[in-house]
């Protein structure tokens, strides 16, 4: 990691606990901290998930829209990262509105904790009979 994206990491975390931000010079004030605020809400539902302390990485890239007729548009790519004991999640989502994107992301992430830890449990909790 580069020495501008720690910076940014250790001076833009507010919270106690551990989400990490990469891209975050692409940002304006207010989408930064619409950002944040997303991110700590979101965390709390991912570390419930896994049943575990967890950190989040969170990926931004904000593309420009470079056709003359429209508006200053920008499409936001967030790619949201968890590591849980077992293995590393990962859930991706475009979109022009950052909030819409960054939601999307969220929500993808946790069904995919819930699919996966919800099999698991399943087959934890399967008691098979033997017929004698």
């Amino acid at each position: 990691m580069d020495e501008t994206a720690m910076e940014q990491e250790v001076s833009f975390e507010e919270t106690a606990e551990i989400i990490q931000y990469v891209g975050l010079d692409q940002l304006d004030d207010k989408e930064k901290a619409i950002l944040n605020k997303l991110a700590t809400e979101y965390h709390p539902k991912v570390k419930r998930l896994l049943h575990n302390n967890t950190s989040l990485t969170v990926h931004i890239k904000k593309f420009r829209n470079n056709t003359k007729n429209e508006k200053k548009q920008h499409k936001y790519s967030i790619t949201v990262k968890t590591v849980a004991p077992t293995k590393p999640f990962r859930a991706a989502a475009n979109d022009w509105n950052l909030n819409t994107a960054i939601h999307d992301a969220f929500l993808k992430l946790e069904k995919e904790l819930e699919r996966v830890f919800r099999k698991n449990d399943y087959h934890k909790n399967h008691v098979k009979f033997a017929i004698n």
